[in-house]
Protein backbone atom coordinates (compact mmCIF):
# COMPACT_ATOMS: atom_id res chain seq x y z
CA UNK A 1 0.00 0.00 0.00
CA UNK A 2 2.85 2.43 0.78
CA UNK A 3 4.28 1.79 -2.71
CA UNK A 4 0.96 2.72 -4.33
CA UNK A 5 0.77 6.04 -2.51
CA UNK A 6 4.34 6.87 -3.52
CA UNK A 7 3.49 6.06 -7.15
CA UNK A 8 0.43 8.31 -6.86
CA UNK A 9 2.51 11.36 -6.02
CA UNK A 10 5.21 10.55 -8.57
CA UNK A 11 2.45 10.45 -11.20
CA UNK A 12 1.08 13.80 -10.05
CA UNK A 13 4.49 15.33 -10.53
CA UNK A 14 4.81 13.90 -14.04
CA UNK A 15 2.04 15.97 -15.61
CA UNK A 16 0.32 18.94 -13.98
CA UNK A 17 -2.93 18.34 -15.84
CA UNK A 18 -3.02 14.56 -15.51
CA UNK A 19 -5.69 13.11 -13.27
CA UNK A 20 -4.25 10.53 -10.86
CA UNK A 21 -5.37 6.97 -11.50
CA UNK A 22 -8.71 5.81 -10.12
CA UNK A 23 -6.90 3.31 -7.90
CA UNK A 24 -4.68 5.96 -6.35
CA UNK A 25 -7.61 8.31 -5.79
CA UNK A 26 -9.54 5.48 -4.15
CA UNK A 27 -6.69 4.86 -1.69
CA UNK A 28 -6.58 8.54 -0.68
CA UNK A 29 -10.37 8.78 -0.39
CA UNK A 30 -10.53 5.51 1.56
CA UNK A 31 -8.22 6.87 4.27
CA UNK A 32 -9.93 10.25 4.54
CA UNK A 33 -13.43 8.78 4.44
CA UNK A 34 -12.54 6.17 7.06
CA UNK A 35 -11.59 9.02 9.39
CA UNK A 36 -14.77 10.92 8.50
CA UNK A 37 -16.96 7.84 9.04
CA UNK A 38 -15.66 7.31 12.58
CA UNK A 39 -15.43 10.88 13.80
CA UNK A 40 -12.34 12.12 15.61
CA UNK A 41 -11.18 14.15 18.58
CA UNK A 42 -9.63 17.29 17.06
CA UNK A 43 -7.81 18.88 19.98
CA UNK A 44 -10.50 19.64 22.55
CA UNK A 45 -13.36 19.38 20.03
CA UNK A 46 -15.08 16.12 19.12
CA UNK A 47 -15.93 16.02 15.44
CA UNK A 48 -18.77 13.56 14.86
CA UNK A 49 -18.86 11.27 11.85
CA UNK A 50 -19.44 13.04 8.54
CA UNK A 51 -20.51 11.92 5.09
CA UNK A 52 -17.87 10.78 2.62
CA UNK A 53 -16.07 13.19 0.33
CA UNK A 54 -15.61 12.53 -3.36
CA UNK A 55 -12.69 13.45 -5.60
CA UNK A 56 -13.09 16.55 -7.77
CA UNK A 57 -10.69 17.05 -10.68
CA UNK A 58 -10.99 20.85 -10.53
CA UNK A 59 -10.07 20.88 -6.83
CA UNK A 60 -7.13 18.61 -7.67
CA UNK A 61 -5.97 20.97 -10.45
CA UNK A 62 -6.18 24.02 -8.20
CA UNK A 63 -4.32 22.14 -5.43
CA UNK A 64 -1.66 20.99 -7.87
CA UNK A 65 -1.16 24.43 -9.38
CA UNK A 66 -0.86 26.06 -5.96
CA UNK A 67 1.56 23.41 -4.63
CA UNK A 68 3.78 24.11 -7.66
CA UNK A 69 3.45 27.87 -7.10
CA UNK A 70 4.54 27.55 -3.46
CA UNK A 71 7.53 25.39 -4.43
CA UNK A 72 8.62 27.72 -7.23
CA UNK A 73 8.28 30.83 -5.06
CA UNK A 74 9.45 29.33 -1.75
CA UNK A 75 6.18 30.68 -0.33
CA UNK A 76 4.11 28.81 2.27
CA UNK A 77 0.82 30.56 2.94
CA UNK A 78 -2.86 30.26 2.06
CA UNK A 79 -2.59 33.60 0.30
CA UNK A 80 -0.26 33.99 -2.68
CA UNK A 81 2.23 36.84 -2.97
CA UNK A 82 -0.31 38.46 -5.31
CA UNK A 83 -2.94 38.34 -2.54
CA UNK A 84 -5.04 35.52 -3.99
CA UNK A 85 -6.62 32.85 -1.79
CA UNK A 86 -8.38 29.58 -2.59
CA UNK A 87 -11.60 31.40 -3.49
CA UNK A 88 -9.75 33.54 -6.02
CA UNK A 89 -7.99 30.50 -7.47
CA UNK A 90 -11.33 28.71 -7.91
CA UNK A 91 -12.97 31.82 -9.36
CA UNK A 92 -10.22 31.95 -12.03
CA UNK A 93 -11.35 28.56 -13.33
CA UNK A 94 -15.07 29.46 -13.03
CA UNK A 95 -15.64 26.91 -10.28
CA UNK A 96 -18.90 27.81 -8.52
CA UNK A 97 -18.67 27.33 -4.77
CA UNK A 98 -20.55 28.02 -1.58
CA UNK A 99 -18.08 26.95 1.12
CA UNK A 100 -14.47 25.95 0.59
CA UNK A 101 -11.49 25.09 2.76
CA UNK A 102 -7.83 24.32 2.40
CA UNK A 103 -5.21 22.36 4.32
CA UNK A 104 -1.53 23.09 3.65
CA UNK A 105 1.61 21.32 4.82
CA UNK A 106 5.26 21.15 3.90
CA UNK A 107 8.11 18.78 4.53
CA UNK A 108 6.14 15.54 4.82
CA UNK A 109 7.47 12.68 2.76
CA UNK A 110 4.29 10.73 2.14
CA UNK A 111 0.51 10.83 2.27
CA UNK A 112 0.24 8.95 5.57
CA UNK A 113 2.65 11.31 7.34
CA UNK A 114 0.81 14.44 6.23
CA UNK A 115 -2.60 13.02 7.20
CA UNK A 116 -1.26 12.13 10.67
CA UNK A 117 0.12 15.67 11.05
CA UNK A 118 -3.21 17.20 10.00
CA UNK A 119 -5.04 14.97 12.51
CA UNK A 120 -2.80 16.31 15.31
CA UNK A 121 -3.51 19.95 14.39
CA UNK A 122 -6.99 20.91 15.66
CA UNK A 123 -7.79 23.33 12.81
CA UNK A 124 -6.54 20.99 10.05
CA UNK A 125 -8.31 18.06 11.69
CA UNK A 126 -11.59 19.99 11.79
CA UNK A 127 -11.25 20.68 8.06
CA UNK A 128 -10.74 16.96 7.37
CA UNK A 129 -14.01 16.26 9.20
CA UNK A 130 -16.05 19.33 8.25
CA UNK A 131 -19.56 17.98 7.55
CA UNK A 132 -20.24 20.79 5.07
CA UNK A 133 -17.49 19.55 2.75
CA UNK A 134 -18.26 16.82 0.26
CA UNK A 135 -15.61 17.18 -2.46
CA UNK A 136 -11.82 17.39 -2.32
CA UNK A 137 -8.61 17.40 -4.30
CA UNK A 138 -5.10 16.79 -3.00
CA UNK A 139 -1.67 17.33 -4.49
CA UNK A 140 2.00 17.44 -3.53
CA UNK A 141 4.85 19.17 -5.31
CA UNK A 142 8.37 19.05 -3.94
CA UNK A 143 7.77 19.43 -0.16
CA UNK A 144 4.46 21.33 -0.46
CA UNK A 145 1.04 19.72 0.10
CA UNK A 146 -2.30 21.31 -0.76
CA UNK A 147 -5.69 19.80 0.02
CA UNK A 148 -8.73 21.72 -1.24
CA UNK A 149 -12.31 21.07 -0.10
CA UNK A 150 -15.70 22.26 -1.31
CA UNK A 151 -19.29 21.86 -0.18
CA UNK A 152 -22.26 21.91 -2.52
CA UNK A 153 -24.40 23.50 -3.79
CA UNK A 154 -21.53 25.50 -5.23
CA UNK A 155 -22.39 29.17 -5.23
CA UNK A 156 -21.61 31.95 -2.79
CA UNK A 157 -18.53 32.86 -0.79
CA UNK A 158 -17.46 31.28 2.52
CA UNK A 159 -13.77 30.35 2.95
CA UNK A 160 -11.98 28.28 5.60
CA UNK A 161 -8.20 27.94 5.44
CA UNK A 162 -6.03 25.93 7.85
Amino acid sequence: MQYTITAFFVCILCNAQAQPSKGDIQIVLKEINLLRSQGYQCGSKWMPPAQSVTWDHNLYKVSNTYAKYMAKNNHFDHVSKQGEDLGDRLDHINYKWKKIGENLAYGYRDFYSVIEAWKKSPSHCEMLLDPDMNEMGLSKHDIYWVQSFSGTPRYGNSISAY
